[in-house]
């Protein structure tokens, strides 16, 4: 979707919450769209780097280049200044803008930076799952809590660092994540995380699942020529934008635009199950270069690959699900081990008594979130008490720049 990273860009920069937001910021859709194109004030701050957790994975067919740990970080210029991690959310990288966005503001606040990319992601089944086949929250934790342990050790003997305290903040899926990892870590004890903020995490994984392929669905109800016109109009407002005929500073002027448009409801949900489905499919792509599991019937060469990358494609996040984890996680788990046993063991609802009884947990959501059910929402605000906020729009991840989140994360990180 790279016309919305022209079109929305800056749109947070607005200094008000609520009454003067534009109309398509309301719309949870339209918001959700933006949490993957907020842009960083300066990407060039950070700096990239990458660390090897699997040396067998260099072998990896197509994937040689690709198979050590990726990290981003920005350093204060005292060593000692306390170290955050930022998780992005499903198929997010450490390049993720929304990721860089909250690092850069926890980095104005005092932290040392690190963003990582997501378990869930084809990135991270290579260079970073143990099994190559991501998705079951307890493991893939297990695996980041890995790659935390090698990042933060690089990190100090490299760089000096000696962070007086850790500390974690997730997104969408990896706010589930950031909960799994915290509770492993009060077991191996390596960072003794200060804080832990989760942001819009899915309560219910195969809710989250089920919406998911329904918005992936909806291209199934789109014309050619439907598709065909939201081509046209994604160009439109990119030479707009290119052309500098859009004052991007001017939230308003996005609204008309955005308006003169009418980008419906049906065509920002095809555009967010596109780019969910999308990164889906580079992972399973990934996965089966890492351990073909047979179920993809195309080969793929260096120079012949198109036909894999289709029928990776077209695999739903159930049919993911069902077909390449579940057998993978009932390896370790038993036959019997079922979907939804899978849901429970890595979903949110198990840790309501740590929730409520530890003081360094942190939660904001948004009330129209689109992969968590309404009553869901309202029990993890239950849950988490005074800790926990929950912002009247925003969709899934989409109020990052809003002033009101951007006040509440200062507050909780503040020291």
């Amino acid at each position: 979707m790279p016309f919305v990273s022209f079109l929305l860009v800056t749109v947070f920069a607005f200094n008000v919450f609520a009454a003067d937001i534009p109309d398509f910021l309301k719309n949870p859709f339209a918001a959700t769209i933006t949490s993957t194109l907020v842009m960083p004030e300066s990407n060039s701050s950070f700096v990239r780097s990458s660390v090897t957790i699997l040396p067998s994975r260099k072998s990896t067919p197509l994937m040689e280049r690709v198979a050590n740990f990726n990290y981003n970080y920005r350093l204060r210029s005292d060593n000692t200044a306390p170290l955050v991690f930022i998780i992005p959310g499903t198929g997010g990288t450490a390049e993720s803008a929304a990721a860089l966005v909250l690092a850069e503001q926890l980095f104005k606040t005092g932290y040392h930076v690190v963003t990582v990319d997501n378990p869930f992601s084809w990135k991270f089944s290579v260079a970073g799952s143990k099994t190559g086949l991501p998705g079951y929250t307890p493991r893939d934790a297990a695996d980041l809590y890995k790659a935390f342990a090698k990042v933060s050790k690089e990190l100090r003997v490299n760089n000096g660092i000696t962070p007086r305290s850790y500390s974690l903040v997730g997104y969408s899926l990896g706010g589930l994540q950031s909960l799994f990892v915290k509770k492993q870590d009060d077991q191996a004890r390596l960072f003794n995380f200060k804080k832990v903020l989760v942001i819009n995490p899915p309560a219910n994984l195969l809710y989250a699942v089920q919406k998911l392929d329904r918005l992936a669905s909806l291209e199934q109800s789109l014309s050619f020529n439907q598709k065909q016109n939201i081509s046209f109009k994604v160009t439109r407002v990119t030479d707009l934008v290119t052309g500098g005929k859009i004052n991007l500073k001017n939230p308003l002027e996005i609204d008309r635009v955005f308006k003169e448009e009418a980008f419906s409801n049906l065509e920002m949900q095809y555009l967010i199950g596109s780019e969910f489905r999308n990164s889906l499919g580079d992972l399973v792509f990934a996965s089966q270069q890492v351990k073909d599991l047979g179920i993809l019937k195309s080969p793929a060469t260096k120079y012949k690959r198109n036909a894999r990358n289709a029928e990776a494609a077209a695999v739903s996040f159930a049919r993911y699900l069902n077909e390449f984890l579940l057998p993978s996680v009932r390896q370790s788990e038993g036959a019997s081990y079922s979907v939804q046993q899978m849901n429970h063991d890595a979903s949110i609802f198990q840790f309501a008594d740590y929730i409520r009884d530890n003081e360094s947990l942190y939660f904001i959501d948004s009330a129209d979130d689109l992969f968590s059910k309404s009553e869901d929402i309202a029990w993890m605000k239950s849950q988490f008490g005074s800790r926990g906020l929950v912002l009247p729009i925003g969709g899934h991840c989409g109020f990052f720049q809003l002033p009101a989140f951007q006040q509440r994360l200062n507050q909780i990180f503040k020291f």
